[in-house]
């Protein structure tokens, strides 16, 4: 929470601030449980992508392309984005657990009362109903509730936990961003291949090639 510059505790300038909205974490899975091989098969499309023109490709210098360093950076991302994917889920239970018992914060903080005994020669104030006397047994400590700290957690619980909930909508989209990565990754290794298959002379027409 924010602190007061002039040393005065919390900045309460806020406490009049509706809490923050907080959507459902989403529950995340690996869709692939290996790496896909790449092949030469290019993916299929529903052919409404582009417009249909011909475009002609820039010239280059020659370059050389690694498909199986390729197909090793995936299996590593794939690895990664597993365990990833675990302690999301683990992560979000614990959330999701805080969020539903309302107990993280202090809202149900007791502190422990302790009841003296009375010293010997003591005079008992026996209007007191709580005291100990010679003639009663020790009650022991009482656990009474503390309202200091139960009503700091009122305040500080409804703008955290749905705060927790949006941190961890932000993770599920940093780790779905690694899988869609990895998605791009097998794709380039498809269309690299796929050219290098088709990259090949044509067959003899039967023409001469120079003019006589």
């Amino acid at each position: 929470m924010p602190i007061d510059a002039d040393g005065g505790g919390s900045d309460t300038s806020g406490d009049g601030a509706a809490p923050p909205e907080a959507a459902a974490p989403p529950t995340l899975s690996m869709l692939w449980q290996t790496t896909p091989v790449i092949t030469t098969e290019m993916p299929q499309t529903d052919g409404s992508g582009g417009d249909g023109k011909a475009t002609k490709a820039p010239s280059h210098a020659a370059f050389n392309v690694n498909v199986g360093a390729l197909a090793d950076s995936m299996e590593l991302l794939r690895v990664s984005a597993g365990q990833m994917v675990t302690g999301y889920e683990n992560l979000k239970s614990l959330v999701l657990a805080a969020d539903a018992a309302h107990t993280v914060f202090g809202e149900q903080a007791t502190y422990t009362d302790t009841i003296p005994k009375p010293r010997p020669g003591q005079n008992v104030d026996r209007r007191n109903p709580h005291e100990a006397t010679f003639a009663e047994p020790d009650p022991g400590p009482l656990i009474k509730d503390d309202p200091g700290v139960r009503q700091a957690a009122e305040k500080f619980g409804p703008v955290m936990y749905p705060s927790m909930k949006n941190v961890l909508m932000e993770c599920a989209n940093a780790i779905e961003l690694v899988g869609r990565y990895m998605v791009l990754m097998d794709r380039t290794g498809t269309y690299y291949a796929h050219a290098d298959h088709a990259s090949v002379f044509p067959g003899p027409t039967g023409k001469p090639i120079v003019d006589s």
